[in-house]
């Protein structure tokens, strides 16, 4: 069948998977330029054409109904149709190995891993039988786990479909089983009984007890002796097989495992308890003879699957349904580079350089501190250290004291509106803490400005505003809850009925440091000194939003945009609808200033504050910045933050070694950390010296390799140029601290879990299909000018790159550039390729996507480096940027990103990881977001 063309558009390529019930073949799809999986259905022998009729019929039903399952952890259906009688289905491509594979290679997982990946599927069972869809055949070669993390189940709907097409609901003519697999079958399976949801969660009880323990329940090597411990035997408590195992997992297991449907949990209850237990230690649950607490950690992350061949059939006598596997996908390497200095390119997103900063706040005298992590990737504990141990789902104590032994994942991918309730402060007390001493964090960068107003979300700029700034609005998260956008200085987090429309109403008796009234008045003189040339290097996405993305009259509009028609009330009116424009309100440039202000210039005097701290230093020595309590922050009003130490010194412009060389030669007393941790591969590898501590975790931007479409015009060469880059190859060069990713959507940013893997031409590249493209584009020996800044990483990276551009036919010409003129040349479109960051520092996309891809901006004022102006791009941010709620703007921004790629304009090739240095002084205790960029966070209490 290599070749053969499905209705028109799906050309099959190879075949990848086989079982009993059919074929998966990696395909080509015309239409959406994209690969596919496609799983041909093998239809019973001797059908009569009006049974192939009725068959097709109850096919497309099923397909459908699959099709409508919105769940992350289920496999799309992209399409369905027929080749000759015979039904098939078009899925993603997807890269990752099975659960199956992951226990032939280790036997058992670890508890809290088993939690961790059956909760998810939990999920996409809860999906489905809400729908009305039961699976049938729950197994582990039926449970992937992708190379980004993430659990997929697989076959949904096609089950009941071949349950309906064999003969009498039978495998064989034989009736050796009915469809599934025996090992994960449920009894009423066997006893002809009506069969619903419950009979998957029975399966999956069946496949978590072969993860704890390496055998499933019953295990014969008859299909009557199987059948026969289904319906009429008692398995073995998992902890019988796996001894020290928590009496909860013996407790769930045999619920979802009972005989009687109606005693088994449904999908919902029994995600609720892997969840709960995907945080606990295998340790017994009960407290310790000594009568301590039990300890809890958090589940270890799950490890970036490569490319592995398709799963092996079942045993004989019962085939399973092929597993979709397939080649990694074009994902690439990692780290904000030497040459991306914190200033990056003129007159555009330089704060897309930082990553995300661990940042901590101290409540010192015992030195009771806080350590806020943000980790997409959750990842947090990956190096083991004090920092790893914690309860990863937390408790739902509010405003209340805090046990100090609690680490909470939350994640802003589900951001939600908070409420008036939600803004209040102050922010929940810490149970044993004390005030006192100084943080001294030390900066391999000096800061770019102390002026709020030239800053950008996710700096370490950024860092330091949220402990001396407040905006009306903040990003708030806390134990046990959701992610919320709330009120800061406002009273919640803004009215809108349009989108375009928004009203904002302060809390009273606010004032700055010196004790005068914040007014709403100073709000608009904020955002307005913006437009200033002085000023024309800060974040422009607040002004974007308020004046267009040209901003060419926005002077002429200041009265219009914003209005302020009392002390305590802020209108504005946007260019276009913004459903998450409180969510951009809570980066620095949301800070408000008096017009009269002493030293609103920012240059020679400290701005006034109105967070925990104050700026206490001179603004014109960025290298040391002291700051000192605020006395007239209002700690009622502050729902986020708390205002332990005495002060903060910051040390900036330091080498690499002295900063690990001080943190690890810090006293029992001494409080030191850095904002925005460090990608030196040796901090890494060799490890803190002394007796710092670490922790590692991704960063919030992909490292991508921008391709200029006015000199790269043809799609199928920039097609070419993207199949053929290596992305694993790319981040070993790059010192291997990344973690490979296949689109533009950072976790933590709403949207990022949907968003496509659009190419897939695996971890290594794919030269030879390259040079297919090339060949229909009859482009061989197309020449290439790729650029670099010129240093050692990034020489090696080119090379690298280079290789394999030439493999696959293109001629490329490396342009070494000096830092300095590397980013002016890159403005002026010189370039036909070079590696940049694409990300922002807030949890939406339209932080930064439009910023980088809306062809309707000046060229020069934009991070717009790919020149792309499409229609469909365009139109899809447009389309974001109206969405009517933060949850569905995320998934139409995971549309942005997916077209985005579609036209080939950019490579994501990984997410920077950095590690965090700290020392034993700060071992968190309280949660205090100031200094926090809003990404998905591991949050100490």
């Amino acid at each position: 069948m290599q070749g053969s063309v499905l209705d028109g558009r799906y050309t099959l390529v190879e075949r990848i998977g086989a079982g009993g019930m059919g074929e998966v073949w990696r395909a080509e799809d015309s239409r959406l330029q994209r690969r596919v999986a496609v799983k041909i259905l093998s239809t019973p022998r001797g059908t009569t054409a009006t049974e192939a009729e009725r068959f097709l019929a109850m096919f497309v039903r099923e397909a459908r109904a699959a099709a409508a399952l919105d769940s992350s952890y289920i496999v799309p259906v992209f399409d369905h149709g027929s080749a000759d009688g015979v039904p098939y289905l078009v899925m993603p491509l997807l890269s990752g190995r099975t659960v199956g594979e992951l226990v032939l290679e280790t036997g058992t997982l670890a508890p809290e891993r088993v939690a961790a990946i059956s909760a998810q599927v939990c999920r996409a069972l809860a999906t489905a039988h809400r729908a009305g869809i039961v699976h049938r055949d729950i197994k582990p070669a039926n449970v992937m786990v992708t190379d980004e993390g993430t659990v997929k189940v697989l076959d949904f709907g096609i089950a009941k479909f071949l349950d309906a097409t064999t003969t009498a609901g039978y495998l064989t003519g034989t009736a050796d089983a009915p469809v599934g697999t025996l090992h994960y079958m449920a009894p009423e399976r066997f006893t002809r009984d009506a069969d619903d949801g419950r009979c998957d969660v029975y399966s999956l009880g069946c496949m978590v007890q072969e993860l704890l323990t390496g055998r499933p329940p019953f295990d014969a090597d008859s299909a009557a002796a199987l059948m026969h411990g289904h319906v009429y035997e008692t398995p073995d408590l998992p902890s019988v097989r796996r001894p020290g195992l928590a009496p909860a997992w013996d407790e769930l297991v045999g619920r979802m495992l009972a005989k009687q449907p109606g005693e088994r949990p449904d999908a919902q209850e029994a995600g609720d308890a892997l969840e709960n237990l995907s945080a606990r230690n295998p340790a017994p649950e009960s407290p310790s003879a000594s009568g301590a607490p039990t300890s809890y950690s958090l589940a270890p992350p799950l490890p970036p699957m490569p490319q592995s061949p398709p799963p092996a059939a079942d045993a004989p006598g019962t085939p399973a349904l092929p597993t979709v596997t397939g080649p990694s996908p074009y994902a690439q390497a990692p780290s904000p580079s030497p040459f991306m200095s914190p200033s990056g390119p003129p007159g555009r997103s330089r704060a897309k350089a930082w990553g995300i900063g661990a940042v901590v706040a101290v409540a010192a005298g015992a030195l009771v501190t806080t350590l806020t992590v943000f980790d997409p990737f959750g990842d947090a504990s990956k190096d083991g250290g004090d920092d790893a141990k914690g309860n990863g789902k937390g408790t739902s104590r509010e405003n209340s004291d805090i046990p100090t032994d609690e680490l909470t994942q939350v994640s802003t991918e589900g951001l939600v509106v908070g409420s008036a309730a939600d803004s209040k402060g102050p922010a929940p007390a810490v149970k044993g803490a004390r005030k006192g001493g100084q943080v001294t964090v030390l900066e391999p960068q000096e800061f770019t400005s102390l002026d709020p107003g030239m800053m950008w979300p996710g700096s370490a700029d950024h860092q330091l505003a949220r402990l001396v700034h407040r905006g009306l609005t903040t990003i708030k998260a806390e134990s046990g809850h959701q992610v919320k956008v709330v009120g800061d200085l406002a009273e919640d987090a803004g009215r809108t009925t349009n989108g375009r429309d928004w009203t904002f109403k302060l809390k009273r008796g606010l004032t700055y440091n010196d004790g005068t009234p914040v007014r709403s008045q100073d709000f608009r003189y904020a955002i307005e000194r913006t437009l200033e040339p002085e000023l024309a290097a800060g974040d422009p996405t607040l002004r974007r939003f308020l004046y267009g993305p040209k901003d060419a009259d926005a002077k002429s509009a200041k009265k219009d945009a914003i209005r302020t028609p009392d002390d305590r009330t802020i209108v504005f009116h946007l260019a276009g609808p913004h459903r998450d424009f409180n969510v951009v309100l809570a980066g620095p440039s949301g800070a408000p200033l008096p017009k009269d202000a002493a030293g609103s210039d920012g240059r020679s005097k400290a701005l006034p504050s109105t967070g925990p701290y104050q700026i206490t230093s001179s603004p014109a020595d960025a290298k040391n910045v002291t700051l000192t309590r605020n006395p007239h922050w209002q700690k009622n009003t502050d729902p986020v933050r708390g205002a332990y130490p005495d002060g903060y010194r910051i040390q900036t412009g330091m080498q690499l070694p002295e900063i690990r060389h001080r943190i690890g030669a810090a006293t029992a007393g001494q409080a030191v950390m850095t904002f925005t941790g460090t990608d030196d591969p040796v901090g890494v590898q060799g490890g803190p010296t002394g007796s710092a501590k670490s922790v590692k975790f991704p960063s919030w931007n992909a490292q991508s390799y921008v391709i200029n479409t006015a000199r790269v015009k043809d799609r199928d060469i920039r097609r070419a140029i993207v199949t053929a880059l290596p992305p694993d190859q790319i981040l070993k060069a790059s010192g291997g601290q990344g973690r490979l990713t296949p689109h533009l959507m950072p976790p933590g940013v709403p949207g990022a879990s949907s968003a496509m893997n659009f190419y897939h031409s695996g971890d290594d590249g794919d030269p030879t299909t390259a040079r297919l493209y090339l060949q229909d584009a009859d482009a061989l020996g197309y020449r290439l000018t790729l650029a670099h800044p010129d240093t050692t990483v990034d020489t090696a990276r080119a090379e690298v790159v280079r290789a394999s551009l030439e493999k696959a036919g293109f001629k490329v010409t490396v342009k070494k550039v000096a830092i300095s003129s590397f980013w002016a040349d890159a403005a002026a479109g010189k370039y036909d390729m070079f590696r940049m960051s694409v990300g922002g520092g807030l949890p939406t996309a339209a932080n930064y996507l439009p910023d980088y891809f809306d062809g309707r901006q000046p060229f020069d004022t934009s991070s717009n480096y790919s020149r792309l102006n499409n229609k469909k791009v365009n139109e899809a941010i447009d389309a974001a940027n109206a969405a009517p709620d933060l949850k569905k703007a995320g998934e139409l921004w995971a549309e942005v990103s997916t077209l985005v790629m579609e036209q080939a304009a950019v490579v994501p090739v990984y997410v920077p990881e950095r590690t965090y240095l700290y020392s034993p002084a700060l071992r968190g205790l309280q949660v205090d977001l100031s200094g926090l960029s809003p990404l998905n966070a591991y949050v100490r209490r």
